[in-house]
Formats: C-alpha cells, sequence, structure tokens
C-alpha cells in the first residue's frame, strides 16, 4: 500500500491549487482474495469494511479483471501483456467507492519492470471511464514511464476537451510518482501530481490508514466537487458535456 499526497494545479485564467492526503492500495490483481482477508471486515465481492467489488474496475463485470486489463493493452497497442498486473487503486471503504483514475501496472514476464500502464479515468457526477495506455517503449530511462496522447474523456466542467496530456509515471518501488500536463494550444494550462511512500501490507496499517483517513473515497468525491465550486465562484468558464452540446 502506498500513502501521500494529491497535488492539482490550475494557471489559466488564474492560478488556483489544492493538494489532499490520500492511501491506495497496491494489489497483485490475481491474488486479491488472498491479500483481502475474508470476513466481516475486509472482503472480495461482498459487503465489508473495506471490500473490492468487480463493477467498481475496469472491463465489464462478467470478464474477470485481469482478462479486461490484458484485453484492453493488447487492443490499444497490439501485445498482450505477459507479467502480472498491479493495481494502484481505491477499494469500497463502508460501501463507497470512488477512483479519480485507478492505475493498472503491467510487468514484463521476469516481473522486474513495467512494459505498460493502464490509468484508468473516472469522471463524477457521470460516472464514465476512459483508459489510456501507455507503453514502456516510450521509457526515457530506467525507471519512468512517458507519454503524450489527446484527451478522450470530459472529467472537469471547467475544461474544454481540446487539450492534451503529458504523462510521468515513475516504477512502482519504496516511492511512487505520477505527474501529468495539460496543454492547450501548447500551453501548460494545469497539472496533477500523485506522490507516495510504499507502507507494508498489513492489517495493522490497513486498519490505521482507514481511520487516519476515514471515509477517503467519500472525500475524495467532496474534494473534488468542492473545488469546482470554488472555480464557479472565481469566474472559471463552464463547458458543457459534450454529450450535451447539440452540433
Amino acid at each position: 500500500m502506498y500513502t501521500g499526497t494529491v497535488r492539482h494545479r490550475r494557471y489559466t485564467p488564474f492560478e488556483s491549487e489544492f493538494s489532499y492526503p490520500v492511501f491506495m492500495l497496491y494489489l497483485d490483481i490475481n491474488d486479491l482474495e488472498n491479500v483481502i482477508n475474508q470476513s466481516i471486515f475486509w472482503n472480495v465481492n461482498k459487503p465489508a469494511i473495506v471490500s473490492f467489488n468487480r463493477k467498481d474496475f475496469h472491463g465489464e463485470d462478467d470478464v474477470d479483471l485481469d482478462t479486461a486489463v490484458r484485453n484492453t493493452v493488447e487492443d490499444r497497442v497490439g501485445n498482450r501483456p505477459e507479467g502480472k498486473i498491479r493495481m494502484l487503486a481505491h477499494l469500497r471503504y463502508f460501501g463507497y467507492c470512488f477512483n479519480p483514475v485507478t492505475f493498472y501496472y503491467c510487468f514484463n514476464h521476469n516481473d522486474d519492470s513495467v512494459d505498460y500502464v493502464l490509468a484508468e479515468v473516472t469522471n463524477t457526477p457521470w460516472k464514465e471511464r476512459y483508459a489510456y495506455v501507455l507503453s514502456a517503449s516510450q521509457v526515457n530511462n530506467k525507471t519512468d514511464i512517458k507519454s503524450n496522447m489527446k484527451k478522450e474523456l470530459h472529467v472537469s466542467p471547467f475544461w474544454d476537451m481540446d487539450h492534451m496530456y503529458d504523462w510521468v509515471f515513475s516504477s512502482p518501488q519504496k516511492k511512487l510518482n505520477v505527474f501529468m500536463k495539460n496543454f492547450k494550444d501548447g500551453k501548460h494550462v494545469f497539472d496533477a501530481s500523485l506522490s507516495m511512500d510504499r507502507t507494508e501490507m498489513t492489517r495493522k496499517n490497513l486498519i490505521k490508514s482507514i481511520f487516519r483517513y476515514p471515509f477517503i473515497t467519500i472525500k475524495v468525491v467532496f474534494w473534488i466537487h468542492f473545488q469546482a465550486f470554488i472555480l464557479w465562484l472565481r469566474g472559471a468558464t463552464f463547458f458543457t458535456h459534450p454529450s450535451k452540446v447539440k452540433n
């Protein structure tokens, strides 16, 4: 598991910045039932204080998560991941789950480096998802994966769709970092970062994190909507969801 900080910074039409503490679980998606001890407190696909529910994550409910991730990566890049897949995400806490971004790190056959990252973005309140796939062929050194790609999902009503994303991922080791810049017409207008430190995944540490960050998934949604309200008060331009715009 990892603990750390999420930070968002806007540079136009005015400067705005906020950050909040988070913890996220880093799990082998084929070993969930062994890691998440089945009890009244932890469970898989059953109600519990901490639970993994298949429908909260990538792909169709009737396809296992491992297969769904491999299928998407193969569809996007033409190669099927050969090694283990580890997920960085929030699970359900007290019955509620929301992940602004879920990260799936697809390792090579030797399990010693990342070949692909699938970053699935979920918006709110629409709960739509879009998966971006980054290939390790875009590595700039031994630990970082970089990629530039077009924005494909309406995330914030205070940004339009005409943006490019510049992603940088570190390999998930003792420290884990994700940095994303938004560019519009070549200008850096926004960035978001996730900076985390690894903590041993034990029952004690998970309980400590739940009490240290109570109702974390509900708080994430609150922070997103509260910051949107602040932007609205400050006069940021509002963009209607593309599906509601008449051609």
